[in-house]
């Protein structure tokens, strides 16, 4: 990520604070209530999977990961890209906007 890029996000963190950004993970809890009548179920819809090697979450998911075939049947690909850490789409911008459109490009109707 460029120096422009991070002030850019600096200075909405500063303008709008962290509330939004942290009310993903405050919904947690309600979000396993919601699906529970669903635990287990496979998602059935196409999937690509693409994440940071570096990221914390490939390593304490690890398991989710590993289950990805079995949870998602349609997953046709699993990226985890060296180097890179939690925001892949900021730190690798071109690899992920490839890696995205290439899967695109074979989802048929």
């Amino acid at each position: 990520m460029s120096e422009e890029d991070l002030d850019v996000y600096a200075g909405e963190f500063e303008r709008t604070g962290l509330t939004g950004a942290l009310n993903r993970y405050r919904n947690m809890d309600r979000d396993w209530e919601d699906l529970a009548p669903h635990r287990g179920a496979p998602i059935k819809q196409p999937a690509l999977f693409v994440g940071g090697a570096l990221d914390a979450s490939t390593t304490w998911m690890a398991d989710a990961i590993d289950a990805c075939p079995t949870a998602l049947p349609a997953l046709s690909a699993s990226h985890l890209l060296d180097g890179c850490g939690h925001w892949i789409q900021q730190e690798r911008p071109d690899e992920v906007n490839s890696l995205l459109t290439d899967w695109l490009a074979t989802i048929q109707d």
